[in-house]
């Protein structure tokens, strides 16, 4: 309830930019969707610039078209969460499931891509469709029986820890 007071009075004076900070903190679910709406309900229907600071980068992720990432004073991103998302592929992997995991990276390793063997998955940076079918062929003809091929995209947070460990 003091969210939205918060917001109603800060509304009160038809502002071009809209500051929050930490806008669903303490809220239960259904609070914090009902905040979540709200907000883009605002941007969408007055046309209200709304900057908001918050370190609940999965409820961030699902609210804002634009991010900055900031670590320790230095700006390390600014522009579309899309672009953050694409960026150098941070957070994109490609996994692979087989029945024979060890043999399936050294496969991989041996064709130049640095495969990673995480609990029962391979794990490879992001990589063009055309190169997964030849490696899928290629773990085929050495029979490795391949389960499953996915592409993986990190959230936000995921996203962020690795930008900030660059």
């Amino acid at each position: 309830m003091k969210q939205r007071l918060s917001i109603a009075v800060a509304l009160l004076h038809n502002p071009s930019l809209l500051i929050l900070d930490e806008p669903t903190n303490g809220l239960d679910p259904n609070g914090i969707i009902e905040i979540r709406d709200l907000i883009k309900k605002i941007n969408r229907e007055l046309n209200i610039t709304i900057l908001i600071s918050s370190h609940l980068l999965s409820e961030i992720e699902k609210i804002v078209t634009h991010v900055g990432v900031i670590n320790k004073g230095n700006i390390l991103f600014q522009g579309k969460l899309s672009e953050l998302q694409t960026k150098q592929n941070l957070g994109a992997s490609i996994q692979i499931k087989t029945n024979n995991n060890i043999a399936a990276v050294n496969m991989l390793e041996a064709a130049g891509f640095p495969a990673v063997l995480d609990h029962e998955k391979i794990i490879l940076p992001k990589i063009q469709e055309a190169q997964i079918a030849a490696l899928n062929i290629q773990m085929v003809q050495q029979n490795i029986e391949v389960y499953q091929i996915s592409h993986h995209q990190n959230d936000l947070e995921s996203i962020f820890i690795d930008l900030i460990n660059l």
